[in-house]
């Protein structure tokens, strides 16, 4: 059975974050106040589009829709595109105190959708700003031709599903060699808090694994700020070092697919051992 491996591209605003009372994401302080940055997910896409190509592989972009209208993401055109809302927005609510009607939500899913349309190319799936699944606005989905997500967590499974018409793509969660929980978020290796070894690691055993990163990370950290030229280096030798060592090991490069139409039994009781969280600024 071939083993097949996703890796997946949060392509938004540097180092973004809720603000509570306001649609829009912000980004951290530098020193010039919240307003939307994005210096930082521009170089660290031409970084990050580097080591894909020494790794001899394609990615699966899911592009912010004021990110495709700010920065020139052409370059990504030859891989898997999706979209990531338009200015990040958390559609449940649940980190702004804000509360969006069905028409809203879809409002912000189609102005999403148009601005990766008309400045990237059409985008084949989607992935929920900071994995916060919301029913609503993923069932208007297929109105815009969508019909993939990876918007939830699996916990020790990552085979894509079906559910209402739309095939699921998790990320994984497992736990490591000393039992802590582990995620499939590069985010603990961009901040210098696990190896790379621990993710080529996390893929044994599986079938199916699926990798996240953002563009942003490979030239900051969320602690520690912009990264020196050394570190840049570093931390880019890491990422390649994870595809490559995940590769080597059997896996098969994939990209998120349309859709899989594939039926998949008890699906519903099944999906309530995945998580609807927050990124992942740590392992647990």
């Amino acid at each position: 059975m071939k083993k097949t491996f996703r890796f997946t591209v949060d392509l938004d605003r540097d180092v973004n974050f809720p603000v509570p009372g306001q649609a829009a994401a912000g980004s951290l302080d530098r020193g010039s106040g919240t307003a939307p940055r994005f210096s930082s997910a521009e170089r660290g896409l031409r970084i990050l589009l580097d080591v894909l190509d020494d790794a001899g592989m394609k990615a699966t972009f899911f592009v912010e829709g004021r990110t495709a209208e700010t920065i020139d993401c052409s370059c990504i055109s030859g891989h898997r595109i999706g979209f990531h809302g338009y200015d990040h927005e958390d559609m449940s609510g649940a980190s702004t105190g804000l509360s969006f009607d069905p028409g809203e939500k879809e409002s912000i899913l189609r102005k999403g959708f148009d601005a990766v349309s008309d400045n990237v190319s059409r985008p084949v799936c989607f992935r929920a700003p900071y994995m916060v699944r919301d029913e609503t606005a993923l069932s208007a989905l297929p109105q815009l031709g969508i019909r993939a997500d990876s918007s939830v967590y699996s916990f020790g499974e990552c085979e894509p599903f079906d559910i209402d018409g739309i095939t699921e793509y998790p990320v994984p969660k497992s736990r490591d060699a000393a039992g802590n929980v582990i995620a499939a978020y590069l985010w603990p290796m961009h901040e210098g808090k696990r190896p790379p070894e621990d993710y080529v690691l996390m893929a044994e055993g599986m079938g199916t694994f699926m990798l996240a990163t953002h563009t942003w990370h490979m030239c900051e950290r969320r602690d520690a700020g912009i990264m020196d030229e050394a570190d840049i280096r570093c931390n880019a030798d890491n990422v390649l070092s994870v595809l490559t060592g995940i590769l080597d090991s059997g896996f098969v490069p994939d990209v998120v697919n349309r859709c899989l139409f594939r039926p998949m039994h008890s699906c519903h009781s099944r999906f309530r051992t995945f998580f609807s969280c927050s990124q992942v600024v740590s392992d647990s």
